[in-house]
């Protein structure tokens, strides 16, 4: 029996080891089989498992108590077989599965509490290894990567607001009457054209504002037309008067 756990330790110390796996999105599970001539294997319990046992079966491995000992995990997937352990008792110092626990990336603490009431936190690494009380034979696997997080967007480009033209206001000039055109009309006739009073047979006021009037309107023909067109509006006013005086003086005699 020694000769056979000698053969096994030795096959052990020269057995590769598995490099770290990557860390899965829950509780990672290290088993270390060397002390029993394998290897060390692992597998992922996702989420947040309810206890180490549960750990261990959510990774995929099997379980056995002893049956005399309710918790105390004897063989983990069949290991080591009934012809080494009955599985009744407790197993001896010298050969049973220690359990241990590690942060991701982290070092190995051996559990003071029993795989069915110990609660692993999310992203910790569970161990078991069988032997004399060793730690498993490698280094808890590190958390998984984070994707790095995404490039700040850059803000949003404010268009400056459209430049507004001035309002323009169109001021609309009072239509005049037909009696401001008159007196302006009127105005603008030079005192010479003033209506003189007279009697039947005398040139009459509207004859000459009329005259004006057209003469006004013939501004086309030049400021010495205009004038011309006075002097003699105004001479046939002074006719009209001598004209009239005559026949009052022909009728006193």
């Amino acid at each position: 029996m020694k000769g056979l756990v000698l053969a096994l330790a030795l096959v052990a110390a020269f057995a590769p080891v598995p490099a770290q796996a990557a860390g899965c999105d829950g509780v990672t599970v290290v088993v270390d089989y060397r002390g029993l001539g394998g290897g060390v294997q692992q597998g992922c319990a996702p989420g947040n498992p309810a206890s180490g046992i549960a750990a261990l079966t959510a990774a995929g491995f099997g379980y056995t108590y002893a049956s005399r000992q309710a918790g105390f995990v004897c063989r983990i997937n069949g290991k080591p077989g009934t012809d080494a352990d009955k599985c009744v008792n407790a197993s001896p110092a010298t050969a049973y599965w220690s359990y241990w626990h590690a942060p991701a990336g982290g070092a190995w603490a051996y559990s003071n509490q029993g795989a069915a009431t110990y609660v692993p936190g999310r992203g910790t690494v569970e161990g078991w290894a069988f032997g004399a009380g060793e730690q498993p034979g490698i280094a808890p696997p590190a958390a998984p990567a984070q994707p790095p997080p995404p490039p700040p967007s850059a803000p949003p480009v404010q268009q400056p607001p459209a430049q507004q033209r001035p309002a323009v206001t169109t001021t609309t000039a009072p239509p005049v009457s037909s009696s401001a055109a008159a007196t302006s009309s009127m105005e603008s006739v030079p005192p010479s054209s003033v209506t003189v009073s007279s009697t039947a047979g005398e040139t009459s006021a509207p004859a000459v504002e009329e005259k004006a009037q057209q003469v006004e309107e013939k501004s086309g023909s030049g400021w010495l037309w205009t004038l011309l067109g006075v002097l003699v509006i105004a001479a046939l006013v002074v006719a009209g008067v001598l004209v009239a005086r005559r026949r009052r003086a022909a009728e006193d005699a």
